[in-house]
């Protein structure tokens, strides 16, 4: 229906290494709360991206996201962690949250997804996959995330 959200969260599995990625789209044009919610999460995520690197724990990167969001009032609407490792599994470690002990190092491939989610609303994520180098990280995803709410025609 018009003026709802969609995330689409996609992925591969090549040689037995998977990839994740997610992007978020309104269908039909994005209401100003849309946008100032994409345009919050997108400043968090590439916030949490600006942060990974080594030795970096992976709390910290969780609380680097995680500030963004509750720093404009939406704290309590991002309600999962921040990411993940991704490898021979989807989902493993090192978990990128506020309770983990996990310190990343060169070479974890993890997800930074910060998103924001309401009953009623639906939600927003932006998700890259990284891999941690020495000097930070380089990111493996390549999709384009700069446009506010990507709008998207309605199918038939």
């Amino acid at each position: 229906e018009p003026g709802h959200t969609v995330i689409i969260d996609v992925g591969a599995l090549v040689g037995g290494y998977h990839s994740d990625m997610t992007r978020s789209f309104v269908v039909g044009d994005p209401t100003p709360l849309q946008r100032e919610l994409y345009e919050m999460v997108l400043a968090a995520q590439c916030a949490g991206v600006a942060a990974v690197g080594p030795g970096v724990p992976a709390s910290h990167l969780d609380a680097v996201c995680r500030d963004v969001i509750s720093g404009a009032g939406y704290g309590d609407w991002f309600t999962h962690g921040t990411g993940h490792g991704v490898g021979l599994l989807i989902h493993e470690d090192p978990f990128v949250n506020r309770v983990s002990e996990a310190t990343l190092q060169v070479g974890d491939v993890v997800t930074v997804e910060p998103g924001v989610y309401r009953g009623g609303f639906g939600g927003i994520r932006v998700e890259d996959l990284v891999v941690v180098t020495s000097d930070g990280c380089r990111v493996l995803t390549a999709s384009p995330k700069d446009s506010p709410c990507l709008p998207s025609r309605p199918t038939t």
